[in-house]
């Protein structure tokens, strides 16, 4: 059942994880608004999205069927969250505990390596439009072979040149390393190899996450806790049965998200998916 509040929004779907994480009770500022989404931040840095079609549900996501148009005024600061209720000042209060859920910590198991779907991605890096990632290609490629050396220096430095390095709203270094960690994550599940890099690589993001950008920060959260939007979801169920034709769309839908970053993403995905196949786990 939808939850209908015809003062601002109606709500399709919210995030479990973000009713469930106490840390989002806490005080909002509008950083960004367009016609399908309203971005807020708390002081301490956590995000919180408001979105409508063709945006789908993700971490600490709330999906809307619409919102209100640019043209009304809404209050900017001042929005609270507080055990499941969004207060927005002089307008409304949503209880979104009554809403239905979306869950972004669908665990996605794959251990077959993919190969449809790695062909196709690799096609798609090759087109014009994603020259200017080639520069990140190299950057990430050096992060790949430090973290197997074991030494927190050897990871240091290639980590800083890639963490809020590039464009976009979550810098393309930052959306590639999300990539990374899903696609490792998944090969573990599937025990496809053991998880000590994948470990290792998300302790290193932790430890120098205040060098990647404000957005960033919180989508390599989301990532080193497996969490995942639902475009991203498709892209690895879809992974983890390597159907070509149903390939094709779910990349499609991953290139034209604007929110994650689609196609840095795609390059950290494809990076991880190249590992893979040249064996570089098995050494």
């Amino acid at each position: 059942m939808k939850n209908n509040n015809k003062v601002f929004a109606e709500i399709e779907a919210v995030d479990t994880q973000m009713l469930h994480c106490s840390k989002l009770n806490d005080s909002f500022y509008v950083r960004q608004r367009s016609a399908d989404r309203i971005a807020l931040f708390s002081l301490t840095g956590h995000m919180i999205n408001m979105v409508t079609a063709p945006n789908t549900c993700g971490p600490n996501f709330i999906l809307c069927k619409r919102l209100p148009p640019l043209s009304e005024v809404i209050t900017e600061e001042g929005w609270l969250l507080d055990n499941g209720n969004l207060t927005i000042p002089f307008m409304t209060q949503i209880n979104l505990t009554n809403c239905p859920r979306f869950n972004s910590a669908e665990r996605f198991a794959i251990g077959d390596f993919p190969g449809h779907m790695k062909n196709l991605i690799s096609r798609r890096i090759r087109q014009p439009d994603f020259a200017h990632l080639h520069d990140l290609d190299k950057r990430i490629k050096n992060i790949s072979i430090s973290i197997r050396e074991h030494l927190t220096e050897s990871a240091e430095i290639p980590l800083i040149k890639v963490l809020g390095f590039g464009s976009g709203e979550v810098a393309d270094g930052d959306a590639a390393l999300c990539g990374m960690l899903l696609t490792a994550r998944c090969f573990v599940l599937g025990k496809r190899f053991k998880k000590g890099w994948f470990q290792r690589l998300a302790v290193e993001i932790r430890r120098m996450l205040h060098r990647a950008s404000a957005h960033g920060k919180n989508w390599l959260r989301y990532a080193t806790e497996g969490r995942m939007t639902e475009n991203q979801q498709f892209l690895f169920a879809a992974m983890s049965k390597d159907f070509e034709c149903a390939s094709e769309a779910v990349i499609k839908k991953i290139i034209e998200d604007k929110i994650i970053n689609g196609k840095a993403f795609l390059a950290g995905v494809n990076l991880t998916l190249e590992m893979i196949q040249d064996g570089f786990f098995n050494r």
